[in-house]
């Protein structure tokens, strides 16, 4: 049977207002929506710059990483690079004959004088610290300093423990106890030797001054003599000083 018509117009009129209600509250309330994005659209600018920042800053931090690990892996080359020189001379030196070296009880009483010290501090030519380290190298009593420093005039820096420094000194002492073959060898490990035996002597336990072999002998100038001729005479060049520290 067919509805009245006032009653098919009032079922339309519910299911229009049913469905089309949200619809008709979303187009009239745009000011919320709008708020609502240009919040949105604020919080997503500051997110993005915060990230740049966040960025940039990850970046530097890489860079000096970066740049510290390349400066490290130069100065390890080059550490590499001096103990293959070392390890290649040896392979090319001669084997040295097993006879035993005479020690006197001096040369003894000298390595118990280096037993007794902590450390002592070297300072010398590098030339001369690869000449120490290539005759001392292998050697069971030999440390290679953990930091061996660069200094002016080319010289460097290395702090020896105690027990480094016999190794050198019974290395020295072979050295010149063979023959000399006019290589220098001979008078190189004399002349270091005795300069090490210098600072090892009035020793004593207790406080006191660090021990310091400073193998860096220099030229003293003529006193002012007042006009005289005396550098004339003496060759013009001053007083050369023995090995002193």
């Amino acid at each position: 049977m067919a509805l009245p018509e006032e009653s098919v117009r009032q079922a339309v009129r519910e299911v229009l207002a049913r469905e089309l209600t949200p619809l008709v509250e979303q187009l009239t309330t745009p000011t919320a929506t709008e708020a609502d994005k240009q919040r949105d659209g604020d919080i997503a600018e500051q997110l993005r710059e915060t990230v740049r920042e966040a960025v940039g800053q990850v970046r530097e931090e890489l860079a000096a990483v970066l740049e510290a690990t390349r400066a490290g892996f130069a100065s390890l080359a080059q550490e590499v690079a001096g103990l293959r020189s070392v390890v290649d001379e040896l392979q090319a030196r001669p084997a040295e004959t097993s006879e035993p070296v005479e020690v006197s009880e001096e040369h003894t009483d000298l390595l118990k004088t280096a037993a007794r010290i902590s450390s002592a501090d070297l300072r010398c030519h590098r030339d001369t610290w690869e000449f120490l380290t290539t005759r001392t190298a292998g050697h069971p009593h030999f440390r290679v300093p953990p930091r061996v420093t660069d200094e002016a005039d080319e010289r460097v820096f290395a702090p020896l423990s105690g027990r480094s420094l016999i190794a050198l000194l019974i290395s020295l002492h072979t050295v010149t106890s063979s023959d000399s073959d006019g290589s220098g060898d001979h008078e190189l490990a004399a002349a270091l030797y005795e300069r090490i035996q210098q600072r090892l002597t009035r020793l004593g336990p207790g406080e006191g001054e660090r021990v310091t072999i400073a193998l860096d002998d220099r030229v003293t100038p003529e006193p002012d003599t007042d006009g005289d001729d005396q550098d004339g005479e003496n060759g013009g060049s001053g007083t050369r000083l023995g090995w002193g520290a």
